[in-house]
């Protein structure tokens, strides 16, 4: 067993090590124990735990529960961004409702207006005319008193 099997041990086992930390999040006793597999049976080379595939027994084994890890964490992003998703969107959904909530009422609001606008408008020229006709009779009374005083003399 040379240096070379030795660190080659360290090199797949720390790289083995960092993987599972960072995509599987398994404990980290789960990792060490991984990572001292992995040293031994690279340190050996072709020793005995080659000839019984160990090796790539551990080294496949430590893939696939890494990439179940993973897989099962781009589930979990999958949902939180879904859940971040329909959130943002009811928010915008809520407060878009609520905007044009306040249009219509400033709307109804401004129609009422004007409609008491007009409504008054109706009623001060109705008395307008009313004003106008007892004028106008109070104007033609005045005129025939004139002519009556007028035809006396």
């Amino acid at each position: 067993m040379g240096l070379g099997g030795i660190g080659g041990g360290l090199g797949i086992g720390g790289a083995l090590a960092a993987g599972l930390i960072v995509f599987t999040g398994l404990g980290f006793v789960a990792v060490i124990v991984a990572s001292i597999a992995a040293t031994i049976a690279g340190s050996f080379g072709l020793g005995m735990f080659d000839i019984d595939g160990l090796h790539d027994q551990i080294k496949l084994k430590v893939f696939e529960i890494g990439f179940q890890k993973f897989d099962e964490s781009i589930d979990k992003l999958s949902e939180k961004l879904n859940e971040i998703t329909t959130s943002v969107f009811n928010t915008k959904v809520e407060s878009a409702s609520r905007v044009i909530s306040q249009a219509i009422s400033l709307y109804e609001n401004l129609l009422q207006q004007h409609e008491k606008a007009h409504q008054e408008t109706l009623e001060q020229r109705e008395a307008d005319k009313t004003w106008i006709c007892q004028k106008q009779q109070e104007l033609e009374q005045l005129n025939n008193q004139i002519e009556a005083i007028l035809q006396e003399f």
